[in-house]
């Protein structure tokens, strides 16, 4: 049976700029990754493409096909509006994200960790639904929402640039990208509406560049993973 990698995020983009080099590689070991988006990202800026009501259908679109490059088996979105995470209903978002995880039934979850990586509300918001969805997956409760499940691990997205040369040192996961940077700036290069986001990152030191392409960073959450560890391989045994 393959590995199981589920991801939860807030908005199409966040995927590809965050981790596109890790699901690549994963994905192409065999590894099946669905895509949990809360939002189709319908708030953000149209970057000249299209017209504002349009934004929400362009986005999705722009994820389907960065999808693709990466290797992402299943999309599935929440239905929540862009910037308007926070005050989703907690009860209907996490049974929401219960009923997935019990039915995928993932080793690896990776979301956004509590300070949503550049701060975004949606980010944090959904970094806070999710562990609470975790927390509950594996209890005895509503069993109408699928089978009690406990993760295996748990780990949170870091932003590379904006850690430290010592804060690197610190995290729990550090995943060799080189190979599938490529594929990660084409899945990257699908969300043309997310100039801006390119733009700000062509503003990058050299150096800051090279490694956003060369290694990408993770921390476990040691107390919701039943199997927490460290290293090179998210998973590997503890």
């Amino acid at each position: 049976m393959a590995r199981q990698m589920l991801l939860i995020f807030a908005h199409p983009d966040d995927e590809s700029f965050a981790l596109g080099g890790t699901i690549a590689k994963y994905a192409e070991q065999g590894v099946n990754i669905t895509l949990v988006v809360a939002t189709k990202g319908e708030a953000g800026k149209e970057a000249g493409i299209c017209k504002p009501e349009e934004l929400g259908l362009i986005r999705e679109q722009e994820l389907l096909r960065a999808a693709e490059v990466l290797g992402i088996a299943d999309v599935v979105f929440l239905g929540y509006r862009d910037k308007e995470v926070p005050i989703a209903p907690p009860l209907e978002i996490v049974e929401k994200l219960v009923r997935i995880i019990r039915k995928i039934r993932p080793q690896v979850v990776i979301t956004f960790g509590a300070d949503g990586a550049s701060g975004h509300r949606d980010h944090r918001a959904i970094h806070h639904f999710t562990k609470a969805a975790i927390q509950l997956a594996k209890e005895p409760v509503a069993p109408e929402w699928g089978t009690t499940y406990t993760l295996p691990r748990l780990c949170y997205v870091q932003a590379g640039w904006r850690l430290s040369k010592d804060k690197r040192q610190e995290v729990d996961y550090i995943i060799s990208t080189q190979p599938w940077a490529e594929r990660k700036w084409q899945a990257v290069s699908e969300h043309k509406t997310q100039l801006f986001s390119r733009q700000k990152f062509e503003a990058l030191e050299e150096t800051a560049k090279l490694d956003y392409f060369k290694q990408e960073y993770f921390q476990c959450d040691q107390e919701l993973s039943a199997f927490p560890g460290q290293g090179k391989d998210l998973f590997a045994p503890s």
